[in-house]
């Protein structure tokens, strides 16, 4: 079950630091490219959105989660990476 995007969020400073040279990084905005997808976490509107090609095939919120069936192991994937203690070890492990 893909998670709510309530935990990616509530990382959204620590992500910054870890993905700063992997992914375009700003005060309320990550970006990370994922060719052929784009994700961008937007801590504003407190929402992550996949995209594939310039079309949303996935929408989440701290309140809902909209995916394209077709996609739907894909978000799970990076929702998990996203929130994964381990995920972020790596990262800084990496540097």
């Amino acid at each position: 079950m893909i998670p709510k995007a309530k935990k990616i969020l509530e990382s959204f400073e620590i992500l910054k630091k870890i993905l700063n040279d992997k992914a375009i990084c700003e005060d309320d905005r990550i970006v990370i490219f994922d060719p052929p997808f784009t994700i961008q976490i937007l801590k504003r509107e407190e929402m992550i959105i996949f995209q594939l090609e310039d079309r949303d095939v996935a929408i989440l919120t701290k309140d809902r989660v909209e995916v394209d069936e077709e996609y739907k192991d894909y978000v799970e994937e990076w929702c998990l990476a996203l929130t994964s203690l381990g995920f972020k070890r790596f990262i800084l492990k990496g540097r």
